[in-house]
This record gives C-alpha cells, sequence and structure tokens, in this order.
C-alpha cells in the first residue's frame, strides 16, 4: 500500500510540475504577442518585411500590376502612353494588405494557443486541490443522505 502511495505522489508532483511549466510558457508566449501586437502599433513599418517575403514568395503584386497594365493598355487607342496612366510603382500593394491580415490572424491563433496553455497549465498545476475538493463534496452529499 505505501508503494502506490509513493508512486501516487510522484506522480502527482510531476502532474503539478509540468502544469506549472506549461502555465509559465503560456504566460511567457501571451506577453510576447501582447509585446508584438503593440510594437506593429508602434511602428506599422515592420509589416513591410512580411508583405516583401509575401510578394517575393508568391509575386502578387507583379501578376496583379501586369494585369492591370495589359487591361488598361487594350482599353486605350493611344499608341503613345499617356501622363495620367498608372504606373508599376504607384500600384496598390495587395501584399501589404495581406500581410496585416495575416499577421493579426498569427496573432490572434497564437495569442489562442498560450491562452488555452495558461488554463490547462493552472488546471494541472491545481489538481490535486480540484479533486481533494470534489472528493469533500461527495463525502458531505453522502453523509446528508445517510441522515435522511
Amino acid at each position: 500500500m505505501q508503494n502506490i502511495s509513493k508512486t501516487t505522489d510522484f506522480l502527482s508532483i510531476l502532474v503539478r510540475s509540468l502544469g506549472l511549466i506549461m502555465l509559465i510558457i503560456g504566460l511567457y508566449v501571451g506577453i510576447k504577442v501582447i509585446f508584438e501586437a503593440w510594437g506593429l502599433y508602434d511602428e506599422p513599418q515592420r509589416i513591410e518585411r512580411f508583405a516583401d517575403a509575401i510578394d517575393h514568395g508568391s509575386n502578387l503584386d507583379s501578376t496583379i500590376s501586369s494585369l492591370t497594365t495589359s487591361v488598361l493598355s487594350s482599353n486605350t487607342t493611344d499608341v503613345e502612353p499617356r501622363s495620367d496612366s498608372p504606373k508599376i510603382n504607384d500600384s496598390l500593394r495587395v501584399s501589404y494588405f495581406l500581410a496585416w491580415f495575416l499577421a493579426v490572424l498569427l496573432l490572434m491563433i497564437i495569442g489562442g494557443l498560450a491562452m488555452s496553455a495558461i488554463r490547462t497549465g493552472g488546471q494541472l498545476a491545481l489538481y490535486d486541490l480540484e479533486v481533494k475538493r470534489f472528493a469533500r463534496q461527495l463525502i458531505k452529499e453522502a453523509r446528508k443522505k445517510e441522515e435522511d
């Protein structure tokens, strides 16, 4: 019987330790997400690197600008380009807006995972207390039924 008690105590300590580690990691990641979101708010030009990486990998902006140029050139009858026609450098950067959307989406997903880690780590760290509280409640209910 004493072996079972030692094993149970060891497993309880192990589960609570893992819960505490998970809680600390979740808090760390959550704080990092908050600081990253605040950093993007303070310095929105930091999203440019992400937008450039998206454009480099997908060639989205150059594809859209070439489609726009071909549509505009097929609609005009002038031989020489007009001065009011849009230039490729002045075109709308879709990758910039896509980078913002993806950055916010990733921050929300990572924040949700951090909150889940905090919740689960807290439950594991307090596991023993919840089980004892539940056992006390069951004993109280059983005593009430015996008295009735």
